[in-house]
């Protein structure tokens, strides 16, 4: 078998396989580029979370009359949190996420309304394949992931971790790109095993085996952070909660290592819910409302260089079904959190929820998920060259960052 760097950090963290392979290695301090430009954090919402629960029409009628018994009430018990008009259409944020409201009021969380994929077909692993290809049906696929092309068009040298992910493989996001590293736990990024797969690697590392490379890299990455440990802590009033949470405060440990990260993605899973949906999704909305606050409040002193955006494969259907949950649909929602957002509002063009604005019983999609992606890569992580990255779309800011 042959294994290039290519393909092995295409599909899995180095950190990983070497774990698997050799460990216990004492390697001398690598040294990474000192961090100071912004950081951008992609956070997936995976299983497609349902827009419409999230931030709710709730004074529609027919938003009550297709969701009697899961929609979230504009008064009374459960009522939701008044957030802001789009199109004329007061929008209400699901209760469970009080932390969002208090961002959004503050400014610093932008809300876009009926984003997605243009003409998505339902399904999950196909959509969430087109969205992090960066691409939508029915166009030819560019090559690689959406952030490696960003990467590729970037260019220059990046730091050793300078692109992570705070999980256990790399994203389709990053499809092609042979440097990053999935680091799903900060404290525990090491490798580990006994003398004889150490002496392994260490033939490894000091022949010509096409693992050198990796090999090297990934030891030099783990005593960066094994020595970056000692001094970086969490704040202790941040209270993360859930798998996300845990991802962002072991994310959040790591930028303040002050390594060079500038780029991370973290996935938040659980979103796919056919039934008992006012439950489950109120707490998946919990834990993510709670984890972005205090990811935001553990980098007090990054605030003015981080910049959050989340994405779903698409949105649920209008009408509930007979299990107190939505089935697949279409739109749904991205958020924009952190420096250079215009925040305290919400984005996009609504498009109505009456049948003959639907598209197939969905909420119809008016803003290109693309739209959103590609105007924080220029705006807030350098991207001069925009068309390489989503070459099958013209450039058309919503102006939703400065």
């Amino acid at each position: 078998m042959t294994l290039s760097r290519r393909s092995l950090l295409s599909h899995a963290s180095a950190g990983a396989f070497l774990g698997a392979v050799a460990p216990g290695l004492n390697v001398a301090f690598a040294q990474s580029a000192p961090a100071g430009g912004n950081i951008l954090i992609v956070l997936y919402l995976r299983g497609a979370s349902d827009g419409l629960q999230m931030f709710a029409p709730a004074g529609d009628a027919d938003y009550i009359a297709n969701r009697p018994t899961i929609k979230v009430p504009s008064s009374g018990a459960g009522a939701g949190f008044g957030l802001a008009s789009l199109d004329g259409v007061d929008f209400y944020l699901n209760p469970a996420a009080p932390e969002l409201r208090d961002l959004f009021n503050t400014g610093k969380l932008a809300v876009v309304h009926a984003a997605g994929i243009p003409n998505s077909d339902r399904s999950h692993f196909e959509s969430q394949d087109t969205m992090e290809i960066g691409s939508a049906p029915g166009e030819d696929e560019a090559g690689g992931g959406w952030l490696t092309r960003h990467l590729d068009a970037l260019g220059g040298e990046r730091p050793l971790l300078g692109t992570v992910a705070s999980a256990y493989s790399m994203p389709i996001s990053l499809l092609g790109y042979t440097s990053g590293l999935a680091i799903p736990e900060v404290t525990t990024f090491n490798v580990s095993g006994g003398n004889t797969t150490a002496n392994q690697l260490r033939n490894i590392t000091t022949g010509t085996s096409a693992y050198k490379e990796v090999a090297v890299n990934t030891l030099d990455a783990i005593a960066t952070v094994q020595a970056g440990l000692q001094t970086a802590t969490n704040d202790v009033d941040a209270v993360y909660s859930g798998a996300v949470g845990s991802s962002l405060r072991s994310l959040a440990r790591l930028i303040k290592m002050n390594v060079g990260v500038d780029l991370a993605t973290v996935d938040h899973d659980g979103w796919d819910h056919h039934d008992n949906l006012p439950t489950e999704f109120a707490a998946r909305a919990g834990e993510l409302s709670k984890s972005l606050w205090a990811f935001w409040h553990d980098l007090q002193d990054y605030q003015d260089r981080l910049t959050i955006v989340t994405m779903t494969e698409f949105g649920r259907r209008l009408k509930e079904n007979e299990s107190e949950g939505t089935d697949h649909g279409s739109a749904s929602f991205m958020l924009a959190m952190g420096a250079g957002v215009k925040g305290g509002k919400i984005y996009g063009a609504w498009p109505g929820l009456k049948a003959n604005q639907l598209r197939n019983g969905d909420l119809a999609v008016t803003t290109d998920y693309r739209r959103v992606l590609s105007e924080i890569l220029v705006n807030r992580h350098g991207q001069t060259k925009i068309a390489e990255v989503f070459p099958t779309m013209a450039y058309n800011p919503l102006g939703i960052t400065a």
